[in-house]
């Protein structure tokens, strides 16, 4: 398993060519070398909310790498959308590398009942509110078959608002599209806190496409 300083270097090499491509190998590289130093400030802040056990840990850590390369793109001009932009392109070009079948099959086990209870011992835990800095969330079952899981708190735009980059927290749920289109899992993520809604909602449901909302017109394509 790679360490999460292996990891953020691997985020890196894998921003390189699209950076490149847009803006030029000398702004790429600046780009990259600013990122690197700025995540190196904002690595001891990044919230820990139960390690291991949280499910959701390494998004706070994929977060930090994200709030990094706003502020590296930000302090040349650039603005939040540029930076989403970015690595959702990072994130969909690494999953197009893993056979379809496999992300299918990963995305029907998360859906599946031992994907659910193991889901929904996630959220019970979050409900202890052991960590300020954490989620707080729910799951819903649909007669259907369609799960969701309902935040109250979101530890995302938490960590967003304590670093003052509040203008990353319209795209909080790039990923979850951006996943869900790969592995067939149907999201429809554009109920967010981030957004000003009163809770954030992945509601997710097999065999349905998965929504672009329009806070990711522009980033997330739509095919």
């Amino acid at each position: 398993m790679a360490t999460p300083q292996r990891a953020f270097e691997f985020f890196l090499r894998e921003a390189r060519p699209i950076l490149v491509r847009d803006h030029g190998e000398a702004l790429a590289g600046e780009i990259l070398d600013a990122t690197r130093a700025e995540y190196e400030r904002v690595r001891p802040e990044v919230p820990d909310i139960g390690g291991l056990r949280n499910v959701f840990q390494p998004v706070m850590t994929i977060n930090g790498w994200i709030v990094a390369l706003h502020r590296s793109m930000a302090a040349r001009g650039f603005v939040a959308k540029d930076a989403v932009r970015v690595c959702h392109e990072v994130l969909d070009g690494v999953l197009r590398r893993v056979p379809g079948w496999l992300l299918r099959g990963i995305g029907g086990f998360l859906l599946s009942p031992p994907g659910r209870w193991y889901f929904e011992r996630q959220a019970r835990r979050s409900q202890q509110r052991r960590h300020a800095d954490d989620f707080v969330w729910h799951v819903e079952r649909d007669a259907d078959g369609g799960l969701s899981m309902v935040f109250d708190e979101c530890a995302v735009n938490k960590w967003y608002v304590a670093q003052d980059v509040r203008e990353l927290a319209p795209y909080c749920n790039f990923a979850d599209v951006t996943y869900s289109r790969l592995m067939g899992m149907g999201v429809d993520a554009s109920e967010t806190l981030g957004l000003g809604c009163a809770q954030c909602a992945l509601r997710f449901k097999r065999g349905r496409a998965t929504l672009v909302p329009k806070n990711l017109e522009g980033i997330v394509a739509a095919r």
